[in-house]
């Protein structure tokens, strides 16, 4: 039996994440580009590879149980041997394709014969062993076992599980094993919302409104990307959990409001087009450390056509922030402040298949202090009553509740009063998404939104 097209696709963009570090959706790309392959294959070939990406930690351990020296292992050998184990464990392929297949793959990615035995004997051995060795346990009782079936790091399963029991533990870990939904928001700059919505039903691309003002649910992900440019230039992809939170900062027209790590603008875009359906546009200032990333910003605001956004490369740990602003013209007080800081991306797993492997104990620590510093210092940015909002899409404590805890017993935070958020205030999806504290501590769902984290925050009315 030949190899797949599909599988020698899915293994070159396994073997480039490894070897270049690339983010997973770039390297398919590449190689659907210089690769020419039916629709089906395409499809099978993302899924190979997007789920040998997200559960690699996972599979090489279960290969490594049937490898003498694990250690001595072409790590190309390595490659096709965790596809091929993706297949048997994780798509439930048939074992003797899963072998066949995967001896083929394992000569194409090594570009010989010398491997087949040694690749034909493990993947053979893992076949014959598979209920034994997957999960290994109960997965309702023994986290290892849980971790494995859902192809996360044992650290992340334990932390899931410690947070929010073992039965949501295992629920998170099977959806960031799914496909990420595609939600939009309209951006009224270009076109009417009416008519935005008329290009979609000619073409024939099912979508249902999503609880929040502009913000829909695009059945067809595929047909929507396939439209002309300019046919979904009023269109933007954000998920449902990024729009609540934009929508929680109330922006109205001539207000002045600031996203603090602001990235390459979707947020600050979506706060314009909120201003706009109210009446008017608002004066809107996004900051990110990233210059690539303000200049991304910049050029899609242009695009759009929107005057009212302006964005600044800004150090916010810095000194000297407050004074760039100043000296680039912007006055440092502002009605709403939106706190959009970096973070371990916990809630969004599904949609950075290489993340899980990459991330640890460490990294979440280091992110919860940079998120206190990025609150702290945007909290003097507030107007007297006005609203600072701290936002994650992450669903770890340490970045969320614990920052915002520690900021209102700080002398910086002291004077601010957590407003909490009311069900009535939030899209239907989050029904179960405000934590009893008055957070928006959403979980991601099946075919529903990321998981994200979002506090409310008053200043007091008179600032000494």
């Amino acid at each position: 039996m030949a190899l797949s097209p599909a599988r020698k696709l899915a293994f070159k963009v396994v073997r480039r994440v490894r070897v270049h570090d690339s983010f997973a959706p770039e390297a398919m790309q590449s190689a659907l580009a210089s690769n020419k392959i039916s629709p089906r294959d395409k499809a099978f070939a993302t899924r190979l590879a997007y789920g040998t990406i997200a559960t690699r930690g996972t599979l090489d351990e279960l290969v490594a149980t049937e490898l003498s020296k694990p250690e001595a292992t072409p790590e190309d050998l390595k490659d096709a041997l965790a596809i091929a184990a993706y297949e048997l464990f994780f798509e439930g392929t048939e074992s003797y394709v899963v072998v066949n297949q995967g001896v083929e793959l394992a000569r194409f990615a090594t570009n010989s014969k010398t491997y087949a035995g040694l690749s034909n004997a493990v993947l053979r051995r893992l076949t014959e062993k598979k209920d034994s060795l997957f999960p290994g346990g109960d997965v309702d009782t023994d986290v290892a076992a849980a971790a494995r079936k859902n192809g996360h790091p044992l650290w992340l399963a334990e932390l899931f599980t410690s947070q929010y029991g073992t039965k949501v533990a295992n629920q998170v870990m099977a959806v960031n094993n799914e496909p990420a939904p595609l939600y939009v928001t309209h951006l009224p700059f270009l076109d009417s919302e009416k008519r935005s919505l008329t290009v979609l039903d000619k073409a024939g691309i099912n979508y249902e409104h999503a609880g929040i003002e502009g913000a829909y649910l695009i059945a067809d992900r595929a047909a929507f990307w396939a439209l002309p440019t300019d046919q979904r230039a009023s269109f933007t992809a954000i998920d449902l959990a990024a729009q609540q939170v934009v929508a929680l900062c109330s922006a109205k027209p001539d207000q002045h409001i600031l996203e603090v790590g602001s990235g390459r603008g979707t947020k600050s875009l979506a706060l314009a087009a909120a201003a706009r359906r109210q009446g008017g546009p608002a004066n809107i200032v996004g900051v990110d450390l990233h210059d690539f990333k303000t200049r991304v910003a910049a050029k899609t605001a242009q695009e759009q056509g929107v005057h009212e956004l302006r964005y600044l490369t800004l150090d916010v740990t810095k000194l000297n922030a407050i004074d760039r602003m100043k000296a680039a013209g912007i006055d440092p007080q502002f009605d709403t402040v939106l706190v959009d800081t970096p973070c371990s991306g916990l809630g969004t797993l599904r949609r950075a298949v290489d993340k899980r492997w990459k991330l640890t104990t460490d990294d979440i620590t280091e992110l919860a202090k940079l998120g206190a510093r990025m609150l702290t210092w945007s909290a003097q940015l507030v107007k007297p009553g006005g609203t600072l909002l701290f936002a994650t899409c992450t669903i770890s404590h340490e970045e969320n509740q614990a920052v915002i805890e520690t900021f209102l017993g700080s002398p910086e935070g002291t004077d601010f009063c957590l407003e909490a958020l009311k069900q009535s205030e939030l899209a239907p999806a989050f029904a179960e998404a405000v934590a009893p504290e008055g957070y928006l501590t959403a979980l991601p769902k099946s075919n529903g939104p990321d998981g994200h984290f979002a506090a409310v925050l008053r200043a007091p009315k008179s600032r000494s």
